[in-house]
């Protein structure tokens, strides 16, 4: 049967006959072949019950014979079942994992003291998350917001992925530069960026550890809730890294990232 259908000609035959009975002759005159080969198609066709033909005098008509192919549709319907079950299983099994991640992911935070060792800073910005992710992840685009004006970002090198490096170059007014650099420890595209100071390249441990960062992204009204949070080891590192202007400076490179997203939400089609 399915040897059958899968030859296009044959295929076409069916289609026609679906309509009503036809001569062989009328059958033939659509395709680009001969009557013979016209005829070795409904050979096959017949041999497997899909049509019949009958001749009365020099005429030979054809007819479709629709119960043989409840066949293959009782054939195909079992195996969409099948597979329709496989997927509904599938997706039981990634919405179970969603949900550990989620569930890991609130462990894992608690375990780090969020609140009394965190600096945590949020903002509604006013684009979708697609946007805001590819202002996040993309070198270029990064350099013109990282550092708070009027500290630029010269250099940028980004590999996306956990266990990617993150190394960026801030310059100052007066030529002063700053160099950080860390890895990727978690990245959920559109969603979540985890990365850290704590370890280099290889997650090879870094020499001084300061803080590690967190930030999401999630559908607000239209547009995208940002949220930087920046774990630390121990109060001190908080109360330093406060001291260092974390609201100010983030505060401001959050308002650059704004301002970016705005100009590529502006240019998008």
């Amino acid at each position: 049967m399915f040897h059958a259908l899968a030859d296009p000609t044959r295929r076409a035959v069916v289609e026609r006959l679906s309509r009503g009975p036809v001569s062989v002759s009328e059958l033939a005159k659509p395709f680009a072949i001969s009557l013979p080969s016209v005829v070795q198609h409904l050979q096959v066709l017949e041999e497997c019950g899909v049509i019949r033909s009958e001749k009365v005098g020099r005429v030979r008509t054809c007819h479709i014979e629709p119960r043989a192919l409840r066949a293959a549709e009782q054939w195909i319907a079992e195996q969409r079942a099948v597979w329709e079950g496989r997927l509904d299983r599938l997706d039981e099994y990634l919405r179970d994992l969603q949900a550990r991640r989620r569930n890991m992911t609130t462990a894992t935070e608690s375990q780090a003291g969020t609140g009394r060792l965190d600096l945590v800073l949020t903002r509604i910005i006013d684009a979708p998350r697609a946007l805001v992710w590819k202002a996040w992840t993309d070198p270029d685009h990064l350099k013109q917001w990282w550092a708070p004006a009027p500290w630029t970002t010269p250099e940028c090198e980004m590999d996306v992925r956990p266990g990617g490096a993150f190394r960026t170059l801030m310059r100052g007014p007066d030529g002063e530069e700053f160099t950080a650099q860390g890895i990727f420890l978690e990245v959920v595209e559109h969603e979540r960026l985890v990365f850290t100071d704590a370890l280099e390249a290889g997650y090879r441990p870094a020499q001084n550890p300061f803080f590690t960062a967190i930030i999401t992204l999630e559908e607000h009204a239209g547009g995208t809730k940002y949220t930087a949070r920046a774990l630390h080891k121990d109060e001190a590192d908080r109360e330093k890294h406060e001291q260092m202007g974390f609201h100010e400076g983030w505060g401001k490179c959050l308002d650059q990232l704004a301002a970016l997203v705005a100009r590529l939400k502006g240019n998008a089609p």
